[in-house]
């Protein structure tokens, strides 16, 4: 069952763990007001308190504080909250708070006591201006001007009357609430600035003439007085805490009607803590409320502190604070048990599921609990009482709810930082909350152990000191080797939080691996071992110290402390470094050595072989090459199979050699001892602390030295001793020195490692290759060099290829250089490759191209010898033509390309150029017989498919694809060949032409969008569609021929007789536009541009080859004769225009058409020639019956054309 299915209500909903004096939503006060928990202790502080504040109600008193105190996350917050709520009788949802807490019976409701609820709903049914604040959040500046308490009290009193929070201003607007003119104030201020007098208050400063000027308008002040107000607002406000009580009182007293105000002002221990002024005027302002009003004004404060801790001052002033606690009679103390309760009634209240599996469970894991739960030198820490006790509070364990609230108050206590914690602004129900959602996905076995309320707690002490120790660590690889494994931080953070808290329990190894208990049935021995090993980690990095039983984090300062202590702290491979480099360094000179095989003769081979070697000390990599294959590990006592013959033959292998060196614990602490004083030596400066410090240093300096050279003599002695192991036996070397022993276990190595390094039997250079690849087929068969290599490649290249895996130069490079078990250099490979290729026995590709023997030696060598890109370079097995195959090329090349030596009985390759090269041309032949686009050729589907064919052959990647192509082809290509014959004279002869002429004759038709052939044409041209559409048409195209002659008769006669007609079209329209021209007074200037226009159209007819150019040619005339009588037109206005101009500049006068008098004449009286077409006139389309429609379309075009006609224009018709 998963955590998250048991609780009565959803973990992950949203609670506000930060309960706070602010305003909160209505959401937000249902929430708290459904799902507070009224605890046994909280029963009686309701009782206290309502039994105290009846008294002012209901008669006088004077004791009206009330002091509410606990420690932190005890809820005390909360409770101020709900008493807030009670007094002012919140409504939410038709619900009040009275009715939240004592609807039900007596078994269900909250309140238990009757008379308490008796007393609370007197408190209800008293009116009650209640105040709930933060004191910390309503002062606005720091602490060192913390010097008026009244002045707060006096801001939030204000603002809860609905007056501004400036004092000055708030003392204003009551004496014009008093007067009776406040009202009219913000009316009249409203009504003259636009805005609401409550949205401008705060900026009084800056709206002085607008507030002078209502103030004025409204008769309450002077100009002057108004004036005089303001001069004073910049002066300090002060007000005395009896003035401030007399001006509650007389509020209470305007109010009537048993009126009450409470303040309850949260976290008030926090504010006046270490400040005697404000305890005092605390203690005054309940003195005076208490006195002025006699029990209906109450002060009711929460803090951490008791009041007897705030008011602990000695000296003469204690007898004064004294009286303090006489104020706050009425004192409430939240303990620990109440935050216990309310968490397991709120949070880990489980379902009836979850609690029935929890409680039946509990018995099976009791035993192992008890027993794994054992503290030691602690006091008593809960453990489970019982399977009902283990499922209310699971998955926490009962001693973390006393231990967790001691933890947060000691960190508050000696952090500033944590301060935070004791303002409220978190509760110990938000951390387990928190810590249960982390854990709700997990199973009922797991329990939350104390680190994981750290999260929780870690949001507040971002950047405090300790904060940053814990950081850091998360980040020190040391401490988090594995990046998914923070089990070493864990152990830190726990030590952290108890490191305060030793009186409740003592951070011993079986103390902190209680508290790292995280299942029901841990296996502590395991966990114990893991603890210490963090631990010990811990201390190594100077995180922790140890001292006796007890792991005490430290601070930064302890740290420093601890690290003057020991001077230095070395990294975790220090030791294994310094060995690593005085063995191999010093003693070795480099990781590489020269092997030799068996077949070794002759100087070639001298250093051609040399491997390089992974070196270690233990675990620490000094020298790494990335050679997995030959590993060398030195073993000292820091690892664990040093001392162990049994494990060190087992983990050494072929690959791994491991050399132990026989030195003691003291070699090694002196190695430490060594390292240490160094470091120190290099890294301190003269700046320290450290009297004679240049002394102390030249003297370290001399002994580390001494200690470096005794090291050197004691390690060479040891490396003479050290035994070898590899492959799971002791080996035996010789050698008169580590060195030379060293070698000779190398060659044992290598000859197991790379035992087909023995495939080499000479030593064949770039130069012996290049030689190889111009050998004739003779001259290769006398090369026998490294045979056995030769088929070890080729045999690779088949078991590879019989896998349907791709072969590459790269993919053999990786299989043969260096790496096991051959060794190869690169001269072995290219060799072998280059030999396989000129045998046949492979193909190479370069980017998918194949290479073949006829190719460019210089290509093939660089393709087999390309080391830097050589995954492009492809090998596969060759397959070499049958007799079947080379016949078919026979007798294709004979049929096709009428060739008989195409075939080369002894070279597939240039067979396949041979064949190519025919066919290459035939493809561009074949390419020139193509139609072109919208024309078409005989048999040209034909011609398509053979140049596919054709390409096909052409583009195959390899000699084995190319007899596949033709293979595949071969009756097609048959075929194609008896086609090839006619098709090609087609072409080559006037056969060609005769078809074009007709294709195009056709097309001049069929193209026009005029169609008005004779019946001759259209005979003539369904005679030459037959033809032409004929599959085979070759024995026709000579009556093509004459169909030709016969149409070319046919349509100059039919064009000649429509050119005729459009010609006198042209020459009519051109004399009506001469006419026009004639007609009109504006000269000559036009006549020479409209012949030209319209001979130049005449000129275009005779030339005219199809119908549709005819046509077009007479529509131009018409658009020729529009222009033109535009233009007309433009000219005689201009003219007259012109004229007009003249006679007024020579005081000429003119008679009007319309009156019998004259006028002087004007520019703008000279009247336009309008142009008007009769289809603006009149209706595309009118049908006329009688007589009178004949009246009705006259009559309407007449009132068209005057419409149109004005004195300022004349009209011309036009068609």
């Amino acid at each position: 069952m998963k955590i998250n299915d048991m609780f009565l209500k959803d973990i992950h909903r949203n609670i506000e763990g930060v309960i706070t004096a602010s305003k909160a939503t209505d959401e937000q006060v249902y929430q708290e007001l459904d799902e507070y928990v009224v605890t046994k202790e909280l029963q009686g502080h309701f009782r206290t308190f309502f039994d105290a504040y009846k008294k002012g109600i209901t008669g006088n008193t004077n004791k009206m504080g009330v002091w509410i105190q606990g420690f932190f996350g005890s809820g005390k917050s909360h409770f101020l909250k709900i008493l807030s709520y009670i007094l002012e009788n919140k409504e939410i949802s038709g619900r009040t708070a009275f009715d939240f807490l004592t609807e039900g019976n007596e078994q269900t409701r909250r309140i238990k006591d009757p008379m308490t609820i008796a007393n609370m709903d007197l408190a209800v049914k008293t009116p009650t201006n209640v105040i709930l604040f933060n004191v910390e959040s309503k002062h606005q500046t720091g602490i060192e001007e913390k010097n008026s308490l009244v002045n707060v009290f006096l801001k939030v009193f204000n603002d809860s009357l609905g007056y501004s929070t400036n004092p000055k201003v708030a003392d204003l607007e009551r004496r014009l609430d008093k007067a009776g003119k406040y009202g009219e104030f913000k009316e009249v201020f409203q009504n003259n600035n636009g805005v609401e007098w409550t949205k401008e208050r705060h900026e009084v400063d800056f709206i002085q003439d607008p507030v002078v000027d209502t103030l004025v308008s409204i008769g309450y002040m002077s100009e002057d007085a108004a004036k005089t107000w303001f001069n004073k607002l910049e002066a300090d406000y002060i007000i005395s805490i009896e003035e401030f009580a007399m001006m509650v009182e007389e509020y209470l007293q305007s109010k009537g009607n048993n009126e009450h105000i409470v303040f309850l002002v949260d976290e008030i221990g926090q504010y006046i803590g270490g400040n005697s002024d404000l305890t005092l005027q605390l203690q005054t302002i309940v003195e005076e409320l208490g006195d002025k009003s006699h029990g209906k004004a109450w002060v009711i404060v929460t803090s951490q502190q008791a009041i007897d801790k705030i008011t602990d001052i000695a000296g003469a002033a204690a007898l004064d604070f004294s009286k303090i606690k006489g104020r706050f009679e009425t004192t409430l103390s939240l303990s620990s048990a109440n935050a216990d309760e309310v968490i397991q009634k709120r949070i880990l209240a489980k379902n009836i599921a979850g609690q029935d599996y929890l409680e039946a469970v509990y018995p099976i894991y009791e035993s192992d609990i008890k027993q794994t739960l054992i503290f030691e030198d602690s006091p008593e820490l809960k453990l489970y009482s019982g399977s009902e006790n283990y499922a209310d509070v699971y998955p926490f364990i009962p001693y973390q709810f006393n231990l967790l609230a001691n933890i947060l108050t000691q960190i508050s206590k000696h952090s500033i930082q944590g301060a935070n914690l004791s303002r409220g602004e978190r509760s110990l129900l938000a951390f387990f909350k928190e810590t249960a959602e982390r854990n709700a996905d997990n199973d009922s076995s797991v329990l939350v152990s104390l680190d994981q309320f750290y999260p929780s707690l870690e949001k507040w002490l971002n950047e405090t000191d300790n904060a940053k120790v814990i950081k850091q660590a998360e980040e020190n690889t040391r401490v988090v080797p594995d990046k998914n494994d923070h089990f070493n931080v864990a152990v830190l953070k726990v030590l952290f939080m108890i490191k305060y808290v030793d009186q409740s329990i003592k951070p011993t190894l079986n103390n902190i691996t209680n508290l790292m208990i995280r299942h029901v049935n841990e296996d502590k021995l395991v966990l114990r071992k893991k603890v210490e090993a963090a631990l010990k980690i811990l201390i190594s990095e100077n995180l922790i110290r140890q001292n006796l039983k007890n792991y005490v984090f430290q601070t930064d300062e302890e740290q420093e402390v601890t690290r003057l202590i020991n001077n230095i702290e070395l990294n975790e491979t220090d030791v294994e470094d310094r060995l690593a480099r005085d063995i191999l360094d010093d003693k070795i000179g480099r990781n590489q050595f020269s092997y030799k095989n068996s077949h070794v003769v002759g100087r070639m081979f001298e250093n051609r072989y040399n491997f390089t070697y992974n070196f270690y000390v233990d675990d620490y990599a000094y020298r790494k090459n990335s050679n997995p294959n030959l590993e060398v590990k030195i073993i000292t006592p820091d690892c664990p199979l040093w001392n162990n013959e049994t494990q060190l033959i087992l983990a050494s292998t072929k690959n791994q050699m491991l050399i132990k060196l026989p030195v003691d614990q003291d070699f090694m602490a002196h190695i430490r001892t060594y390292l240490k004083v160094e470091k120190y030596i290099t890294t301190a400066n003269t700046s320290s602390a450290i009297r004679n410090f240049v002394a102390v240093k030249a003297e370290k300096t001399s002994e580390n030295q001494e200690l470096s050279d005794s090291i050197n003599v004691q390690l060479n002695d040891f490396l003479k001793q050290a035994t070898f192991y590899f492959n799971n036996n002791k080996l035996e070397v010789s050698g008169s020195d580590f060195k030379s022993l060293l070698n000779d276990a190398l060659q044992q190595m290598a000859n197991l490692v790379y035992y087909k390094n023995d495939l080499i039997d000479s030593a064949v250079s770039e130069s012996d290759i290049n030689r190889l690849l111009k050998c004739s087929e003779d001259e290769l068969l006398a090369h026998s060099e490294n045979q056995n290599v030769v088929n070890d490649v080729k045999q690779y290249i088949l078991l590879q290829e019989n896998k349907n895996l791709t072969v590459t130069m790269k993919t053999l490079r990786d299989n043969y250089l260096d790496k096991a078990p051959y060794g190869f250099v690169n001269e072995d490979l290219e060799w072998a490759i280059a030999r396989l290729f000129m045998e046949g026995s492979i193909s190479l590709f370069k980017n998918a191209i194949p290479l073949n023997t006829n190719s460019d030696i210089n290509e093939i060598s660089k393709a087999i010898s390309d080391r830097k890109s050589p995954e492009k370079i492809r090998v596969k097995m060759r397959q070499k033509a049958n007799d079947v195959q080379k016949k078919m090329v026979h007798n294709l090349g004979e049929e096709l390309f009428k060739s008989r030596n195409i075939v080369d009985e002894n070279n597939d390759d240039t067979t396949r150029v041979r064949f190519n090269e025919k066919a290459q041309r035939m493809i561009s032949e074949l390419n020139s017989f193509k139609d072109t686009p919208g024309h078409y050729y005989p048999q040209s589907s034909e011609i398509g498919k053979a140049l596919d064919v054709l390409q096909q052959i052409v583009n195959a990647r390899d000699t084995k694809s190319f007899f596949e192509v033709l293979k595949n082809n071969e009756e097609e290509l048959l075929d194609w060949a008896e086609d090839y014959e006619d098709i090609h004279n087609f072409h080559a002869s006037n056969q060609k032409s005769i078809w074009d002429k007709a294709r195009d004759y056709i097309s001049r038709i069929e193209d026009s969008t005029i169609q008005e052939p004779t019946d001759e044409i259209n005979s003539i041209l369904a005679s030459m569609r037959n033809i032409m559409k004929q599959t085979i048409p070759y024995r026709d195209i000579p009556k093509l021929s004459e169909l030709n002659g016969q149409y070319e008769t046919e349509y100059m006669n039919f064009m000649e007789s429509k050119s005729n007609v459009a010609a006198d079209k042209i020459n009519t329209i051109k004399q009506g536009v001469l006419e026009d021209l004639d007609s009109r007074n504006i000269g000559d200037n036009f006549k020479t541009e409209v012949v030209q226009k319209f001979d130049n159209l005449i000129h275009t007819l005779a030339n005219a080859q199809t119908l549709d150019q005819i046509v077009l040619l007479k529509a131009q005339a018409d658009t020729l004769r529009h222009t033109f009588t535009k233009k007309f037109t433009i000219e005689e206005n201009r003219r007259r225009e012109e004229a007009a101009e003249k006679a007024v500049q020579g005081g000429q006068a003119y008679l009007t058409p319309t009156k019998s008098r004259v006028v002087p004449i004007s520019v703008k009286s000279v009247k336009k020639v309008k142009n008007v077409y009769m289809k603006d006139l009149i209706k595309p389309r009118q049908r006329i019956n009688s007589e009178a429609d004949v009246d009705i379309f006259v009559n309407n075009l007449k009132q068209e054309l005057l419409s149109k006609l004005n004195d300022d224009n004349e009209l011309d018709i036009l068609l």
